[in-house]
């Protein structure tokens, strides 16, 4: 029997993506594994690779066509074998409103039923802020055209500026920036944040880094490395936190500790993921994180797991304070500033000068109150704080 070779998901609210190029053609022979064409989603590009040995037996979507995640864009199978490609339900909608009128747009659709549109009238609704389920088509298939959209821009004003643009110039979001602005206004929107902030001393964490790189040259630690192990052991003693809010009854508290770095890339902010960081050592963090990051600012992500925590770290760039948006579905976010020279009170009542790093922690209220926000981000501070714990990972 055929396998079908899916558009991977991408991300947690990602619905479509892009075929960028075949590297194979129909009926020629793939190996398990061997990548055989690339997509784009509006947060990356990911490779895909052959579900399985086999003939590349038919291609559904071609260069530049778009389709729903987690639905075919090809098969693979035996040689002259044949295989059924499923049609769409036909979708019983109402007649388009026309150019200009002021309508109440309700499509009569069975539950479950797609909405049937176009790839070019699907990017024209998304950049416009409509709402797809919303239009309604007066064709024979049911599909939204192009047109149609166009008339619901117009009718609802949506492309008209508030304010004088004439002493400026317009620039185009990208699609990486787009969907930022998208998922974080939404973030913001729906889920009550709230903040708590500490400040740890990481002196001997930073001396026993600095000792550590400067005998392991190929491989070495950063400040954030650090922080992603402290993380990583906080989830897991602490799972409230590894947690999203479901609905008005329900908080769903996930298995895998996934961690998201968030990395500024040349096309917007980008959160790579660290698969299962709590089964990883010091060393392999910094080797995943490393390579994660590059390939999050080449373009090319290797993953399209969801994080289930992101930090958030702007220390390379001197912040000394600074609160993040919760990367949405995900409950909390740690904002981590630079570590700086401050002069403290120490346990004698001398003054001295330690290396003081700020994190400040956004927490999804729905999801915890102020105890388990202060627990998490003490949880934390202490492990920042003993440095050969942290290193060992107990």
């Amino acid at each position: 029997m055929a396998d079908k070779i899916v558009m991977p998901q991408g991300g947690q609210d990602l619905q479509f993506g892009t075929v960028v190029r075949w590297l194979k053609q129909e009926g020629e022979a793939v190996r398990k594994g061997e990548l055989v064409c690339e997509v784009e989603t509006e947060k990356a590009v990911f490779e895909v690779n052959a579900p399985r040995d086999g003939v590349l037996l038919k291609i559904l979507k071609g260069d530049g066509e778009e389709a729903e995640v987690l639905s075919a864009i090809g098969f693979i199978g035996e040689e002259g074998e044949t295989i059924t490609i499923e049609a769409e339900k036909p979708v019983s909608v109402e007649a388009a409103p026309s150019p200009g009128e002021k309508t109440t747009l309700t499509a009569q659709r069975m539950p479950g039923e797609k909405v049937r549109i176009s790839p070019k009238a699907r990017k024209l609704a998304r950049d416009n802020g409509i709402d797809i389920t919303s239009l309604s088509s007066d064709r024979p298939d049911g599909k939204i055209t192009t047109e149609i959209v166009q008339a619901v821009i117009r009718s609802s004003g949506s492309t008209a500026t508030a304010f004088d643009t004439s002493r400026g110039r317009s620039v185009k979001m990208g699609k990486v920036q787009r969907i930022a602005a998208e998922r974080l206004s939404r973030s913001w929107r729906e889920a009550p944040h709230f903040f708590v902030s500490v400040s740890a001393d990481v002196t001997e964490l930073l001396a026993m880094r600095s000792a550590f790189n400067a005998q392991h040259v190929g491989n070495k630690i950063s400040i954030n490395d650090l922080v992603v192990k402290a993380v990583a052991i906080a989830l897991n003693d602490i799972p409230e936190v590894n947690a999203s809010y479901y609905d008005r009854d329900t908080i769903i508290l996930w298995d895998d500790i996934n961690i998201g770095i968030a990395t500024s890339t040349d096309d917007g902010l980008l959160v790579p993921v660290l698969v299962h960081a709590d089964q990883l050592t010091l060393e392999e963090i910094a080797a995943s994180a490393r390579k994660l990051i590059a390939d999050a600012r080449s373009g090319k992500l290797s993953t399209d797991v969801p994080s289930r925590f992101t930090i958030s770290n702007l220390g390379p760039h001197g912040v000394e304070r600074f609160t993040a948006i919760i990367n949405p579905p995900e409950s909390a976010i740690l904002a981590v500033a630079s570590a700086h020279k401050k002069a403290v009170v120490d346990a004698q009542g001398a003054i001295v000068a330690r290396d003081m790093l700020e994190m400040t922690l956004s927490l999804d209220h729905r999801v915890g109150d102020g105890a388990l926000a202060a627990a998490f981000i003490n949880r934390v501070k202490s492990l920042l704080e003993d440095a050969q714990r942290l290193w060992d990972g107990d």
